[in-house]
């Protein structure tokens, strides 16, 4: 008698378990449906989209020829005296800025710089940056970040990259902090952004509206830039 009413508890408790674990199955399901991608709901952004091309269609005004010889001048009275090696960049932090990405730009992997700029560059930075949204906002397009792919750079960082990069040159306004690179051979729209609205925009859009935002700041004498070919790039320093 008692195996027999030991049994049938063991089966209810089975048949309780059994329902509990059907009911949870359900209500993950109707969570989370099969195949849905929940990146946004986890606060994760969207992958980026990117528009790449290269300057066949850039307008002749924005192919800027501000050399090095001319961007050095500014360098030396504006930048930080040049570092040997990384390990010197601790003892300056409180001269420079550190540079991050933010919704409006994106710093590349950098493999030969650090993520530094002077005070006045850094602002030069976010103002390129700040006003190429806001002409791509009146132009009706979404947004879309540039890219940095060089920043600060010390002696060492130069020499090692001119075994690989023919463009390099021995002294180096990045040396300086006062220079970066923006690519211009690819942007990247982000969709996850609160504020995305507009339309889509081609790569010669892209690149023109770069052209244009830097072409304003050069003429009000706030940088130089050079527009280089070797490198798909805008080589761009402080003049402040």
């Amino acid at each position: 008698m008692k195996k027999a009413n030991r049994k049938r508890t063991r089966t209810r408790i089975l048949a309780i378990l059994s329902v509990m674990v059907v009911a949870l199955l359900v209500i993950l399901c109707y969570a989370i449906p099969l195949g849905q991608d929940d990146s946004r709901k986890s606060g994760n952004p969207a992958p980026r989209i990117k528009v790449r091309g290269g300057s066949a269609g850039l307008k002749a005004l924005y192919r800027f020829k501000d050399v090095n010889d001319t961007q050095i001048v500014a360098a030396q009275q504006f930048g930080i005296v040049p570092l040997s090696t990384r390990d010197g960049v601790d003892s300056i932090a409180s001269q420079l800025i550190k540079i991050e990405s933010s919704h409006a730009f994106r710093v590349d992997s950098l493999t030969h710089s650090v993520p530094y700029l002077t005070p006045s560059a850094s602002e030069l930075l976010n103002t390129i940056a700040a006003n190429f949204q806001t002409k791509l906002q009146e132009q009706g397009f979404a947004q879309y970040q540039f890219i940095v792919t060089s920043l600060l750079r010390t002696s060492d960082d130069v020499r090692k990259l001119r075994r690989v990069n023919r463009n390099a040159v021995k002294n180096s306004c990045h040396m300086y902090g006062t220079t970066f690179d923006i690519a211009y051979n690819c942007f990247e729209k982000i969709d996850s952004l609160p504020d995305f609205t507009g339309n889509d925009a081609s790569h010669k859009a892209l690149i023109n509206t770069l052209g244009e935002t830097l072409k304003e700041l050069r003429d009000a004498n706030r940088c130089y830039v050079k527009f280089e070919r070797g490198q798909p790039c805008y080589h761009i320093t402080t003049r402040q």
